[in-house]
């Protein structure tokens, strides 16, 4: 079984790979069918899918930071973290700022952990402070 510490460096390294642009990095870390819901529906891909995603946008991170992280194991190849997070980004050249809480379900593969579904919703505006 993995440890919170280990799924949370995942994390991290993600959310980092998606500032820094390293698509490549990004991709690594994705099972070979993965999903995520978010404000703008749900999308199911594969790591091209996600490559053609990546690069076609014009959306960035430029910074983020994460608050009240819990990772549950319910068996020992399947983690799921569960965060709010405070995320900066730039869209069309516009600075913007939001909070989310988001989840991951992280599956272990030949001793690998892969990202397969992500959730992120946005924090309603009155409870929108991530300390």
């Amino acid at each position: 079984m993995g440890s919170h510490d280990e799924i949370m460096a995942l994390e991290h390294r993600f959310w980092r790979a998606m500032q820094d642009g390293d698509v490549d990095d990004a991709i690594s870390l994705l099972d070979t069918q993965s999903m995520s819901a978010n404000a703008h529906g749900i999308h199911h891909f594969d790591p091209q899918t996600y490559r053609s995603m990546a690069l076609s946008g014009d959306a960035r991170i430029t910074r983020f930071e994460f608050h009240d992280a819990r990772v549950l194991f319910p068996t020992p190849d399947v983690a799921i973290a569960s965060y709010r997070a405070k995320q900066a980004f730039t869209v069309d050249g516009h600075e913007q700022e939001m909070v989310v809480f988001d989840t991951t379900t992280w599956v272990r593969k030949d001793g690998r952990w892969l990202a397969a579904a992500h959730t992120e919703t946005p924090a309603a505006e009155a409870g929108a402070d991530a300390g």
